[in-house]
């Protein structure tokens, strides 16, 4: 959005200001720094807090195993895929591409073009469904709602990375790039284009709770805590995950798998259930919802016809076509493994195995005086963490159990019961596994395959790969403002540039810290349910009775006007980089980010060029004469038309943008800032300038209606602040809360007495003015030829 930036303004009014600050208060007199030293940003860490945290940040694979998994060398594997499920889950950590690679398979399909990959994929899932059709019980039999259970359960890291190979894919610097627009849109309709809880994995929640898998509905976090899914069954999701954060380096391979999901659909285990139940629809990622597409269009086809969009470029089609393969290759792995869960679950004494295996570590510890086959229980439990074949066996042997009268054995009737020693050690679905296991014993070896092992697969891996760790001397600070602008135009960040943007707006925060309660445009001193949008048509009815004051002040001279679009420039073709991380699939369905993706998503057009809200902008400009280089480039940032202090706030806008946990209050009330600023007011006059000189209105006049404060993204963002306070309140006292949304709402346009209070640089010390930045990890246009 442009927030008066093009309205009548006089030079005096203007002195002391930004630019594009016409609609709010031009009052500068001086103050005394108000530095809330308790506020997060602003707090001077300990060099070894610093450490500790720039330590969190990076991809450290080895030490987050070693960390986690405890001295036990056998269990080192065992959290392997879900550790790195869950730390990839964070949209602000930082993954090396290398580190990455070093964990994806080799392909057996690399070498396939696009179209031979996708017909492997077909073929491959067709003789899946056949195999699946053949192992699963009907659904009137007893064993189906147990194997049902279980593949909910099992599958659920994979519903919950529906639509992440994209969610990184969009960046400042392709805001303006056709094929980036239209995969967004494929984004939009996986997330639910802006309504809450409507994300693929929402669905697949509400058909785990109907089946009384609640544990498995938490956040990303709690899913990879769930000790009963199988490790494996992280690891595709996993690196769906890892790529995503590190979108720059692995566009088209991300492009290639999801292609390759959308095109086989529906998993072929889901494909039985879906038969009953018509919510699996849902987790069909091949076909629209009418979220943002049309209910029931072909999305492989949609997908398809964007990749050919993209060209003929022998490098990029052959990294989409290696997308397609590593999906081949990795479901192929957890199709078998999900398959052989399945299998084993079905089969009583395996089931009965997994039941030990998961126990055994903790079981280890409280039967050393037990004694079973003239060994102490504990060393079997020890020797059960890698292969729990020979316990089960020895406790068929054993007199805990009776398979004549399963419900009689010591190991349910003494040992569970509410006086035994093991009460509550087991839930009820873990008894039914022990009781079907007790009664398969009743008629020896010929009610059950005695022979029968538990697959490699199944059983708790103790494999550990090592895996480089992260670098924390990787990437630039930024020297100058204009490095900085093209540095951040990408998503990851580098651990050394990341500091740099934690800087940053540390810095912009504390300048706007004065600003608060120096007029009346600042919010409400307390936030109470339900006044925030009465204080937000207050706003509204200000703005216009600004302008009705000021219609009749005489419009400023063409140079003046064109001026003004020119240096609004580097912000307004970054229009919407504060919230980007909100296409983060967690955070785009919850109840606070929904309204901002939504918002963001508008932004760019909803997936269409012509609406596009940079193009808009620089059709203005074209209007103007004026034509300059695409946004995420060097040139962009050095053309000298361009001057160095309208490159301030946007590099605020894209510091703040990379940071949607850390400083998600001050997004939430720089968002709203925004979206009000030109409401009612400040648009009306720069439409006026602008039509006075024979100019497009199009963008002034598009954004006085999509920001209007009933049910347009001022109103959004107000919701988004409500949400946010209703859902925190219990564990953030909600004055500390109100306390960063209004710093936020400031730094839009912090009130200072000299414009180069704002310039960030002019702290930095000479050495570091001489170290350039280099390497940006920059996203890049997909279209050939696109600005």
């Amino acid at each position: 959005m442009i927030f008066g930036c093009l309205s009548t303004v006089s030079t005096s009014q203007t002195k002391g200001m930004m630019s594009c600050r016409a609609c709010w208060s031009t009052s500068s007199t001086k103050r005394r720094v108000l530095h809330d030293r308790h506020h997060p940003i602003f707090q001077a860490p300990h060099r070894d807090q610093v450490q500790a945290e720039e330590k969190r940040r990076r991809l450290d694979l080895s030490d987050v195993l070693s960390r986690k998994s405890g001295r036990h060398s056998s269990l080192k594997g065992r959290r392997m895929w879900r550790d790195i499920f869950s730390y990839s889950s964070n949209p602000e950590v930082f993954l090396d591409a290398d580190n990455v690679r070093s964990l994806l398979p080799s392909c057996p399909q690399d070498g396939l073009d696009v179209a031979q990959g996708l017909a492997l994929l077909r073929a491959s899932s067709v003789q899946a469904t056949e195999k699946w059709k053949s192992e699963l019980p009907d659904a009137e039999s007893d064993a189906h709602a147990e194997v049902l259970r279980t593949l909910i359960e099992q599958t659920a890291p994979m519903a919950a990375a529906a639509g992440a190979a994209l969610q990184g894919l969009s960046a400042p610097g392709v805001f303006e790039d056709p094929p980036n627009l239209r995969l967004m849109a494929l984004l939009a309709d996986d997330l639910g284009a802006g309504a809450a809880e409507r994300w693929r994995f929402d669905r697949f929640r509400d058909i785990a709770r109907d089946h009384g898998l609640t544990s498995i509905t938490g956040s990303l976090k709690e899913l990879s805590n769930q000790r009963s899914i199988r490790d494996g069954c992280f690891r595709l999701p996993a690196l769906i995950y890892a790529m995503s954060r590190r979108s720059d380096a692995f566009d088209c391979e991300l492009i290639g798998l999801d292609l390759a999901w959308r095109t086989m659909g529906l998993l072929p285990a889901w494909k039985m259930p879906s038969r009953t139940d018509d919510r699996w629809v849902n987790l069909d990622l091949g076909r629209g919802r009418g979220a943002a597409m049309d209910v029931g269009t072909d999305l492989a086809a949609h997908e398809i016809e964007i990749v050919n969009s993209i060209g003929q470029d022998p490098e990029a089609r052959m990294r989409i076509a290696h997308g397609i393969a590593l999906y081949n290759t990795l479901f192929a792995d957890l199709d078998a493994l999900l398959f052989a869960i399945v299998r084993s679950m079905r089969n009583p004494r395996l089931a009965m195995a997994i039941l030990v295996q998961d126990r055994a570590r903790e079981a280890r510890v409280y039967h050393g005086d037990f004694m079973l086959e003239g060994r102490a229980l504990s060393d079997w439990f020890e020797a059960a963490q890698n292969d729990p074949m020979p316990l089960v066996d020895a406790l068929g042997r054993s007199k805990l159990v009776r398979p004549d009268k399963p419900e009689r054995s010591l190991l349910i009737s003494g040992l569970l019961r509410e006086d035994g020693m093991m009460f509550r050690i087991f839930t009820s679905s873990d008894v039914s596994i022990i009781h079907r296991w007790i009664e398969s014993l009743k008629d020896g070896a010929d009610s059950v395959d005695a022979a029968a092992d538990l697959p490699a697969q199944v059983r708790l891996r103790h494999d550990y790969r090592k895996v480089c760790g992260g670098d924390l001397g990787l990437g630039t600070r930024p020297s100058d403002i204009r490095s900085a602008y093209h540095l951040l135009q990408g998503r990851a960040l580098h651990p050394r540039t990341r500091q740099f943007a934690h800087d940053y707006c540390a810095f912009w925060l504390e300048q706007s810290q004065e600003s608060v309660d120096k007029s009346d445009r600042s919010l409400p001193r307390e936030w109470r349910p339900g006044e925030l949008r009465e204080w937000l048509l207050a706003s509204h009815d200000s703005h216009a009775d600004a302008y009705e004051s000021s219609k009749d002040q005489e419009v400023p001279d063409r140079s003046t006007i064109v001026d003004q679009t020119l240096q609004l420039a580097p912000l307004t073709l970054i229009d919407g980089a504060w919230i980007q991380g909100f296409t983060e699939a967690s955070l785009a369905a919850s109840r606070v980010g929904a309204a901002l993706f939504e918002t963001y998503w508008d932004e760019l057009g909803n997936g269409q060029w012509k609406i596009n809200h940079p193009k808009i902008y620089r059709d203005v400009l074209a209007a103007m004469d004026i034509a300059l280089p695409p946004t995420g480039s060097r040139a962009f940032a050095n053309d000298k038309r361009l001057r160095e202090a309208s490159f301030r706030l946007p590099v605020y806008w894209l510091c703040l943008g990379k940071q949607p946990i850390s400083l998600r209050p001050e997004i939430l009330g720089m968002n709203l800032a925004m979206e009000l600023s030109g409401v009612g007011g400040a648009y009306r006059n720069a439409r006026k300038s602008l039509k006075h000189y024979g100019f497009p209105t199009t963008f002034v006049d598009l954004h006085n209606t999509i920001d209007n404060v009933s049910t347009g993204h001022s109103a959004w963002a107000a919701d988004a602040i409500n949400a946010y306070m209703q859902t925190t309140q219990e564990l953030i006292p909600a004055d500390q809360s109100w306390a960063r949304i209004r710093l936020g709402y400031e730094s839009l346009a912090p009130i200072v007495d000299d414009p180069e209070n704002l310039d960030f640089f002019a702290r930095t010390s000479p050495e570091a003015k001489a170290r350039q930045a280099r390497a940006p990890l920059l996203h890049h246009p997909l279209a050939p030829g696109s600005c």
